[in-house]
This record gives structure tokens, sequence and C-alpha cells, in this order.
């Protein structure tokens, strides 16, 4: 495979309007897009041109093969490709089977294309930086790190690659479950600089769109008090579990206020979204007592028991 190739995406929807939609935009933006119809035929093009694509967006609901069984289907290849889901509104406990199985992202449909876009970014960063690492974590018994980082949110990608890229090669877990972990880093770092330190309220996101909250994002980091605000990132990786521990500055929050994302009419809303996403993937999640420092942990899978 050239290293200067275009990134390729498939987009697989039994709508054609849907696959239009996404190929036109992704197209413009320089990817190379081949859209599908059914899963099976997916499944074929990855068998037959193996190192050929690079993500994988599908829609939940299919005729035949539907997105969960496609997504297991190319977790269980020799070299899974990341899998974006586009989930209709009230499709709760498929999306969460959908995270479960291993899933990069999720977005509602109908959707917001700068969300979708957005979100792919942000999956080919993290499988690009995957593919240039070549890890020493296969020597690694024990490491411990403390981080401080500003509010710039070129660095949420990056950490959470860094802070998993020794999980596979120390043995702890698999492909799936360290991407799993990264999302969930993705989310934690996201929520402690845009809602922690930045203090930006979802409902931004909720009634102006992705656009209008980054807009927002990128306003506020450089005023005070938010520009002098950081985040602290513990990592510890052990023989038998990986824990995480990410501070805001902000002014915390009543975690125990939250709705419950499981509940159909939460479960699409941002607000709560990346909790739900750290609950789904993670052994043991906690906060301190103002909000402001969320604790996550990950025990060792154990597969010869």
């Amino acid at each position: 495979m050239a290293d200067n190739r275009l990134p390729t995406i498939l987009v697989v929807d039994d709508e054609e309007v849907i696959r239009f939609t996404i190929q036109k935009k992704l197209s413009r933006m320089g990817f190379n897009v081949i859209s599908f119809e059914k899963g099976e035929d997916v499944i074929y093009y990855l068998k037959s041109t193996p190192d050929e694509a690079d993500l994988i967006i599908t829609d939940i609901k299919l005729r035949k093969m539907d997105g969960i069984e496609l997504l297991r289907k190319v977790n269980a290849l020799e070299k899974p490709v990341p899998v974006l889901i586009i989930s209709g509104h009230g499709n709760v406990e498929d999306a969460i089977r959908a995270l479960r199985y291993g899933a990069s992202d999720y977005i509602r449909k109908p959707f917001d294309i700068n969300d979708l876009t957005s979100s792919v970014r942000s999956i080919l960063k993290r499988k690009h930086e995957k593919k240039l690492y070549e890890s020493l974590g296969q020597y690694k018994i024990y490491a411990k790190q403390v981080l401080v980082i500003p509010n710039d949110s070129n660095l949420i990608n990056t950490m959470s690659f860094n802070l998993t890229k020794d999980l596979v090669p120390a043995g702890l877990f698999n492909y799936t479950t360290s991407e799993n972990i990264a999302l969930s880093l993705k989310e934690a770092i996201t929520n402690a600089m845009f809602h922690g330190n930045c203090e930006i309220d979802s409902s931004v996101r909720e009634t102006g769109g992705i656009k209008l909250f980054n807009e927002e994002f990128e306003k506020r980091k450089s005023l005070t008090p938010y520009s002098e605000r950081t985040i602290k990132i513990t990592y510890e990786l052990t023989p038998e579990y990986v824990y995480y521990e990410i501070e805001d500055q902000g002014k915390g929050f009543n975690y125990k206020a939250l709705p419950d994302p499981r509940d159909p009419e939460n479960f699409f809303k941002n607000c709560g979204r990346g909790l739900l996403i750290i609950r789904i993937h993670m052994d043991e999640i906690s906060w301190n007592e103002t909000g402001t420092t969320i604790r996550l942990k990950k025990y060792k899978v154990n597969r010869n028991g």
C-alpha cells in the first residue's frame, strides 16, 4: 500500500440519498469514497482487496446483514477496519450494542454532516498515529505518567492514542478493547476541556450544532480565566489493569444529577453521551466530590480461563 494514497472510506446504506450525500461531502474533502448498498458486499470487498480500506461508515439498519453483524465480521478479520455507525433516533439498544462490539463512534440519523466529518477526521487521525508508532509496549510491565495539557483540542486524539498505544503490545487487551478505551479517554478529555475548563454548556451544541460549539470553544480558550486552566492526566499501566485520572480546573458539576443516557429520550443528546460511552467500555468509573476529576479503570481480560 502506497503511503501517499488517498484514505479510502466505505459507505454502507440502503438509502441511495444517504450514500450520495456522504460520498459527495467526503469526496470534496479529498477522500476516496466507495459506496455499497449491502453489508455482504463490503465483506467481500475487504477480503478481496486487503489494506485498501481505512474506515467504514454504515447504517445500523440494513436489509439483510445489519450494521451490528457487519461490525462483528469486520472486527473478526485479520486486519480490522474502524467502523463508524449511523443510528436512527430511538435505536438505543442497537447503538449501545454497536459500542460494545467496538464501533469507533456513532452518529444520530438524521445527522449533521459536520458532525459526521468531524468524527471521520478524528477516527482516521487515530488510525494514522497508530500506524506510525512502532510500539515498545511489549517490554513494559509497569508505567506511570503525569501529564498537564492546555486547552488545545488538537491534543485530544494525540493524548487518547498516546495513553493506549501500549495496551495491546503489553498483552492487557486486544485491538478492539484498546480502541474502546481510547474512545473513552477522548470523551473524558473532551468533557474536561470543553465543559470543565471552558464551562461550555451542552445546550450550545444541542441548539447550534457542532460548528457553533467549536466556535465558542475557540473564543473562550483565549479568554481569562479559561486560558489559564489546564488538564492534569494521570496514567498507570500494570500487569493487571490500566488506570486513568483526568482532572480539570473548572468549577465542577453535580455528576449525580446527570440524566440517564440509557433513556431513549436522552441517549442521542450530547449531554451525557460521553459518559455513556465511558460507562460501556470501562470497568470502574468514579469522581471526586466536586466533579472536577474522573477516575477510570479497566482490568486485564483473561482469555485462558
